[in-house]
Formats: C-alpha cells, structure tokens, sequence
C-alpha cells in the first residue's frame, strides 16, 4: 500500500475534530484506492531512523486520532510552509509534494512577483517605496498592501500612494514585511458566471487541472477569499475561454516545473486593460473548507490526487 503523510507542523499532541468530514472521506477514499493517508509533524521526526516516531488519522466520530508508533512513509506533502528549507533537507530521504521551488514562491509574494512579473500588477517592497520618489512614481491611483507571507488574509489594506507616504510612521520597522501592489478593478469579467467583482482559481496537481473554482468576495470588500466573508462556487473547464487556460500553461511552462507539484493559480481580468492577471500562486490549496462538503466536488478532486500520487510513486520507483 502506497503511504502519504501531510506534514502540518503540529507540535503538541492535538485533539482536532474534522468539522466538515472532510478530511474523514478524502483519508477513506484513500484507502480505497490502496493509499494510507495520515499526517505528521517535522517535530516528530527522527533523524537517526528516518521515521516518524507518531503519526495522525481520523476516526468515524470525525476525531483525531494519534498513533504512537513508528511511521516510514513513502511520499511527504508538506502543506505547512514555516521552515522550509529546513524540512526539505530533513526529508530529503523521502519524495516530497510540492517541490521546493513551489513552496519557496506560495510563501513569498515578492519572489513569487520576481518569477512572475510578466503576469502580475506592479509590485515593489514597502521599503524602497517609502523611501524613493522614483519608486512611488511607478504606481498609479489604488494600491494594495500585503503583508509578505501568508497572514490569514490580515492586514491587506486598499489605499493609496499618498495616504501611504503620509502614514509611513506606522510601518517603522515593518518595511520589510510588506509589499506594495497596483490596484486593479476586477470587478468586470465572466458575467455568466457572476456580475460582479471575481476570480478563478485553477488546481494542479501535476500538469493537470483537478479542480476549478470562481471566488467572490463580500458585497463591501475587494479580497476574493472564503476567509474574509467571500463565496467560492466550482465551474467547469469548459465555461473557461481557451486563452485563459493556454495564460495557465504558459505560466506552467515558464515556472520550469517538473510535474511533481500540486498548487493553485489565481486569476483575474482587468477590463479597461482587456488583460487577465495572475493575482497569486498557493502551494497550499484548501481542500477541506465547507464548500467541499458537496460530495461529487470532493470525489473529483480525490481522483485527481489519487491518480497524481500513484503517478508520482511509480516515476519514483
């Protein structure tokens, strides 16, 4: 039976309830495709044996259940990116999902704007910005603060250059933390799907397209995400124009990655520009929200991971 861990960084023994099911049916679909679906920390790892000394499932009350005992598995999806490099190295003994480079870019908006900033708004660092007139003179109207690094979706603030000149004093110190985006109106763009503003988020696992959403934020904000009182409904490849998901498989292409990855691409289309953006890349693509209680969304994405990691495995071999 092939053997997949979700390294999720926990660091006590925790008594987490899977509160949508979710992870409950994608470990069961598992393993009824042959594959053990658990989870793990790098804080219980064993350096010497190469093996982790616990590892994590979930019972049919949707209760975790921890396992002491020895687990050696033969693939790590690392879904946490707090120390990665560190991780890397430690699991080098393993085949590890996503690779490094993909994880390095979801975790850091300003090397991810350096990979791809043929496809992105505008983006500088705060500190330059705060500090050159040059820097300040590249950006136009509304701009986008956002912290670095993934920060649950806080402290993303809408503004604009001048406000931001005139506050700097609040961000002494924190410069380093944030970047500064071009604001773009994304309020116009699929309207068979919705009319108002939204984005399309494509899933890969591999080459291959698993799953694909339109995300919809609150009536009074601008961040399309379920965390900040958004919607997300799933659509189906073919309600999707032939040039944006040729946009995906040349940003694939240009990203040099080797198939071994599963992450998410987020666009969105500015139409007094007619040009569609890439908002962000995630590494780390929720698959266990709410929304995935829909059973025939959750099945599809299943089969779409089970035949990636089978893939995976025997390439391995």
């Amino acid at each position: 039976m092939l053997k997949v861990a979700i390294e999720t960084w926990y660091i006590d023994k925790h008594n987490k309830v899977d509160l949508y099911w979710v992870r409950y049916f994608m470990q069961e679909f598992f393993l009824e495709h042959n594959i053990e679906l658990v989870r793990v920390s790098i804080h219980t790892f064993n350096e010497k044996m190469k093996k982790f000394n616990e590892y994590n499932i979930f019972n049919k009350q949707w209760k975790n259940i921890c396992i002491c005992k020895a687990y050696d598995p033969d693939i790590i999806r690392i879904r946490h990116w707090w120390a990665i490099k560190y991780k890397y190295e430690q699991f080098t003994w393993f085949t590890i999902i996503p690779s490094e480079k993909i994880s390095i870019i979801g975790r850091d908006k300003f090397e991810q704007y350096t990979f791809m900033k043929n496809y992105q708004p505008h983006t500088a660092l705060m500190h330059p910005f705060l500090n050159k007139k040059i820097v300040q003179k590249q950006f136009k109207g509304k701009i986008i603060i956002k912290p670095i690094r993934w920060s649950g979706w806080k402290w993303i603030t809408l503004t604009s250059p001048s406000k931001l000149v005139k506050n700097k004093k609040q961000y002494y110190w924190l410069e380093a933390l944030y970047i500064v985006q071009q604001f773009k109106n994304f309020s116009k763009w699929y309207s068979w799907l919705i009319n108002k503003n939204h984005d399309i988020r494509l899933m890969f696992a591999g080459k291959k397209i698993i799953e694909i959403s339109c995300r919809i934020p609150a009536e009074w904000n601008f961040k399309s995400n379920i965390s900040s009182w958004g919607n997300i409904i799933t659509i189906k490849k073919t309600q999707l124009p032939k040039k944006l998901l040729s946009l995906s498989k040349t940003i694939y292409k240009d990203l040099h990655l080797q198939g071994n990855d599963i992450f998410s691409m987020d666009f969105a289309y500015c139409a007094s520009e007619k040009k569609r953006y890439l908002i962000e890349i995630n590494s780390s693509p929720w698959t266990w929200t709410s929304r995935y209680r829909d059973k025939k969304i959750l099945t599809s994405i299943c089969r779409g991971l089970v035949k990636f990691f089978k893939k995976i495995y025997v390439s391995q071999k």
